[in-house]
């Protein structure tokens, strides 16, 4: 969430889209307040199937998939349902970011007789 302005950012400026480009240091505090509260569904929903997934024992490997491709399908509908398809950049600057940090982060489940194989 962070991390995605500055990767939609290099989008506009690689596709030079100058129209598209605007000062990230105004908007990026508003940036973070709309981020934060659409996101909100999502992080409901991830928090519920963590738990699931971390109740039933599924693998590390398949969990962070699971949780990779559920957090990036809902960016892009969030994306598509309250901007439709005028902000396709910067529903896949925010996909490819969840995929990136989704890869390198190490997901822990905290439960005891889980097997670990990451």
């Amino acid at each position: 969430m962070f991390l995605a302005p500055f990767v939609f950012e290099l989008f506009c400026i690689i596709s030079e889209s100058s129209n598209k480009i605007a000062g990230l240091v105004e908007v990026y505090p508003i940036t973070i307040i709309f981020s934060l509260i659409f996101s909100v569904p999502t992080y409901i929903l991830y928090g519920i199937i963590y738990y699931f997934l971390a109740k039933k024992e599924v693998a590390i490997n398949h969990s962070k998939t699971i949780l990779i491709l559920f957090t990036s399908i809902s960016i892009l509908v969030t994306f598509y349902v309250v901007f439709n398809a005028r902000e396709l950049y910067t529903s896949f600057a925010y996909a490819i970011t969840s995929i990136v940090t989704g890869i390198f982060f190490k997901l822990n489940f905290k439960n005891d007789n889980h097997k670990s194989n990451n």
